[in-house]
């Protein structure tokens, strides 16, 4: 009986390094370019999404949960369970079980996928550690969760990448602008722990001050980048909704960086799980609303 009660709880903190609660509020970037490509949710989407937000994120976060071995909160968890070395080969064989999934949807998503699983693995571990890298770490989130992600849900529904136009590319650059300006964010609670780890990630070397900065500037581009390109497709109307959206988002942050203290560890991961939540299913039905013609 406890032998059977110790497998089930490896399995349960197996699983729950998976992070997959978190895993979903990343499905809009994806879901932002199956709709730029004029996709309607089919058998082959739904492949295709969770061969993303389970497989292949759930195995890259494991992946990096196994060689950072967070004691305090991290993305999605308060209190992270411990790592096993089971943790190593199941977030690799997650990821390959995602990898053969990623094979029936077509060849471009396929490469994609790997694409990102390669730099997942490259951003945690030890001997290359882009992680550890301030604008290493930064550009490969960027381009992997942001242009990658989005890029692959365009492929997903039309595997054409020359039949990409120029106002889709620019709207996938302006999730990739929200990405870039908020990832800093997710770190800038766990540095004291990152520090003492050796790890020189981007909030470590900016510093609150200038991550602050550089995350409301950079974000503040996106959100009129795809003001713009919303104003463009939909009008006035559903410019207004987002930029009013975002802005009060943007606004909070504002008074966050004023009030900012590093000692404030669970405050500080609260309000930026509040506010990726926010953004996340602010923008997710805005997306689906009009995937579906609700909106």
């Amino acid at each position: 009986m406890l032998k059977n009660r110790s497998h089930f709880a490896l399995a349960r903190d197996l699983i729950v390094h998976l992070r997959l609660h978190f895993q979903l509020l990343l499905a809009p970037i994806f879901l932002w370019g199956y709709f730029l490509a004029g996709g309607r949710p089919d058998h082959v989407f739904w492949l295709a999404f969770l061969a993303f937000h389970i497989f292949l994120y759930g195995g890259i976060t494991a992946f990096n949960s196994y060689y950072d071995r967070d004691q305090g909160p991290v993305g999605g968890l308060l209190k992270p369970p411990p790592v096993t070395q089971a943790l190593f080969p199941f977030s690799l064989i997650v990821q390959a079980f995602g990898l053969i999934l990623a094979a029936f949807v077509n060849l471009h998503f396929w490469i994609i996928y790997l694409l990102i699983s390669l730099m997942g693995l490259a951003y945690s571990h030890p001997r290359l550690r882009w992680k550890s890298r301030p604008l290493v770490g930064l550009c490969t989130v960027a381009l992997g969760q942001g242009t990658l992600a989005s890029l692959g849900g365009w492929v997903c529904t039309r595997p054409d990448l020359a039949a990409v136009d120029g106002a889709s590319w620019l709207g996938m650059l302006a999730v990739t602008l929200a990405t870039t300006g908020f990832y800093p964010l997710t770190q800038i609670y766990q540095m004291d722990e990152d520090r003492t780890r050796g790890d020189w990630t981007f909030a470590v070397w900016a510093g609150p001050r200038r991550l602050f900065t550089f995350a409301i500037i950079t974000q503040s581009l996106a959100v009129g980048l795809m003001a713009v390109m919303i104003g463009w497709w939909f009008g006035l109307i559903d410019t207004l909704i987002i930029a009013s959206f975002y802005g009060t988002l943007l606004t909070g942050t504002a008074q966050w960086a004023r009030s900012f203290q590093s000692t404030e560890v669970l405050s500080n991961y609260r309000r930026i799980m509040g506010i990726h939540t926010l953004t996340s299913l602010g923008f997710m039905a805005f997306i689906v609303l009009h995937m579906t013609g609700l909106w």
